[in-house]
């Protein structure tokens, strides 16, 4: 009983996050869309027709120094709600904790549904559907198996991906990759963020036989999955933009 208990309050509010953040990318791909076609701007954004090799159209954000300001200003916002959320996760209460954590759902929703945009949509559109399925997945394997992700010998191997993969990202920040490059690590992002996800899922369980069942924990997990899937989702971009 408590385990469901825990993991009800869990996917509620992984839910309302998810919701929020797909509900941001849609938005901002759909008036993108409607802008284009209108032959008018979306927050002061315009946009091209281009044609991508399956001779699709490919709507282009045209880039101006108005276009790079704000893309600045959103990813920064982005970023900082991100970590004000893991921050208050630490060391706040649940409805602080839930706000910060939905701020950061605007600002990655909105980020990503203008990546969808500035790349091939077609793309990333494909990026996002297998994002999703990849996603749940997961859930599917957990649920199916019964096999505890959350172990030690699992979660060091994840540990040691990650860190592999941070080392990866930063060497690219130094150094131009070609688009081989760029793609294979966004595959390996994919499996490690994969991975790291089966174990946050896995984690539920482990909390609710511990005797954990508050709200402060269910929202700990629920973080923790929204991160794993949002890293699924960028590193799906990457990797069909990089195809």
């Amino acid at each position: 009983m408590e385990a469901s208990s825990l993991a009800l309050k869990v996917y509620l509010i992984l839910g309302f996050e998810l919701a929020v953040l797909y509900g941001c990318m849609f938005f901002v791909v759909r008036q993108c869309k409607k802008a284009f076609y209108a032959n008018t701007t979306f927050l002061g954004i315009s946009f091209a027709e281009a044609v991508n090799q399956n001779r699709q159209t490919d709507i282009a954000i045209v880039q101006s120094n108005g276009t790079t300001h704000f893309f600045f200003f959103l990813i920064l916002f982005a970023i900082f709600s991100l970590w004000a959320a893991t921050a208050v996760i630490i060391f706040s209460t649940s409805f602080i904790q839930i706000v910060f954590m939905t701020f950061s759902a605007i600002g990655y929703g909105l980020v990503i549904g203008f990546m969808v945009m500035d790349m091939d949509e077609n793309d990333g559109i494909t990026g996002l559907k297998l994002a999703t399925l990849t996603s749940a997945a997961m859930f599917i394997i957990v649920a199916v198996t019964g096999i505890n992700f959350a172990n030690p010998i699992f979660i060091m191997i994840v540990t040691a991906l990650i860190l592999i993969l941070l080392f990866a990202e930063f060497f690219s920040m130094f150094k131009k990759i070609t688009r081989g490059y760029a793609r294979k690590k966004a595959i390996a992002g994919i499996i490690t963020f994969s991975m790291s996800l089966l174990v946050s899922i896995s984690s539920v369980n482990i909390s609710a036989d511990q005797g954990l069942n508050d709200w402060d924990t269910a929202i700990s997990h629920a973080f923790d999955m929204y991160l794993n899937i949002i890293n699924i989702i960028l590193y799906f971009l990457e990797a069909m933009g990089n195809s």
